[in-house]
Formats: structure tokens, sequence, C-alpha cells
């Protein structure tokens, strides 16, 4: 895994205690979601399990003896999926974290498409997230339900078209100028 340099706030004990003051918790909430967002984009996280999470280095800082409780990780989280950021899973043990969102994602599949002249072509998810020729893009191994939703998003604004198959990771794309 990647080495990751923490913020300047994240050392500073009052950071780990949610701030009564309304306009002090809106700058502590953007530093906790900024951080959440990076440390996930760096790590490469997709899936945020809260119970594994609250006991990683991501929200607890030993240097200082200090730790989020659970009702405030929960409170950062729900703010990152507030802004569009992050989506919860339906039991809300795991965030789903958009360190870039679908719309990039799917920009960024689309550029390789036009790169590679596949215009055209019906590929499966499965080609797109694990195949041999999307080694080295950044998009490769990319999270199943992430993949699926750049693809969407592709799709709602015409750059391709959805085919349905026998699995998610199977489902055909079809790529159009």
């Amino acid at each position: 895994m990647s080495d990751f340099d923490f913020p300047p706030f994240y050392s500073f004990p009052p950071s780990f205690t949610r701030q009564p003051i309304e306009a002090t918790r809106a700058k502590q909430t953007e530093l906790w979601c900024n951080l959440i967002r990076d440390y996930c984009r760096v790590k490469r996280i997709f899936w945020l399990d809260v119970s594994k999470a609250k006991e990683s280095n991501l929200f607890a800082n030993p240097a200082i003896d200090r730790r989020l409780s659970d009702e405030d990780i929960q409170y950062f989280l729900s703010q990152l999926v507030a802004r569009g950021d992050a989506q919860w899973d339906p039991d809300r043990k795991r965030c789903l974290v958009f360190w870039r969102g679908p719309s990039e994602w799917g920009e960024m599949i689309y550029q390789w498409v036009e790169k590679t002249g596949r215009n055209g072509q019906l590929l499966t998810v499965h080609e797109i997230r694990k195949g041999s020729a999307t080694i080295g893009y950044e998009f490769h191994d990319l999270e199943l339900d992430t993949t699926i939703k750049s693809l969407q998003a592709l799709a709602v604004i015409g750059k391709c078209a959805l085919v349905k198959g026998d699995s998610d990771d199977g489902l055909g794309v079809k790529f159009v100028n």
C-alpha cells in the first residue's frame, strides 16, 4: 500500500471531537471529508468498511492519543455522502467513496476507447475492468459498482449503450462517437 501524509489538522487534538460552533464544524467537516477522500484515493480504497476503518489510522491518531467516536465517524461519512462524494450501502456499514466521480472515471474510460479505436465495439464490464488491454490505465481493476456508475454516466450523455449481461461484470457496453 502507498504511504499517506496526513494533513496538519490530523495532529490537532480538537479535530477528533465534533465542534459545537457551526462555522468551526463546517470547516472541520470539510477537512475530514477531504481527508477521507484523499486517504481512499492514495490507498485505492473504494468501499470503506466502517468497522475496519474506525480501527485504522484514518480515524485514530495514536501519536496524540485521539480517535473519532463512532458517532462522529458516521457524521463525517454522512456529510461525505451528502456532498456526493460517497454512497452508503443499504446497511450503512460501508461507504462507496468516490475519490473520482463516476463521470470522471467514465471520461477516462471513454478516452481509452477513443485512443484504442474501440468505438462501435461491444465490450464487457469485465474487459474494461480487468482486461489485458486496460493494464496500465488508472481505471484498470476499478471497483465493479464504480465502473457501472461510470458507464451509466456515459450512457446518459450518449457515449455508450449498456446491454444486459448474465451478471454485472458481464454487462455489455457499446461505445459510440
